[in-house]
């Protein structure tokens, strides 16, 4: 009775954890590969266009905040 119940035990150890794992090859999930394919590079003029875009975007919005702050505090 207590070697069937070894036996049992043994096998549950070994077949659950390939069952759980299921049908993948690793059992880590697989990320996107976010290398491939990113698009097309900035020439050096595009960087600083868009840096000019974003640095002003930024200021607009804290003016726009610091009004809104304003505001609310009156």
């Amino acid at each position: 009775m207590l070697r069937g119940l070894k036996l049992t035990a043994g096998v549950l150890c070994v077949v659950m954890p390939a069952a759980l794992s299921g049908c993948s090859d690793t059992i880590y999930p697989r990320l996107p590969d976010i290398g491939v394919g990113a698009g097309h590079l900035l020439t050096p003029s595009e960087q600083e266009k868009t840096i000019k875009d974003l640095t002003s975007e930024q200021k607009s919005h804290g003016a726009d905040a610091a009004r809104a702050i304003e505001k609310s505090g009156n």
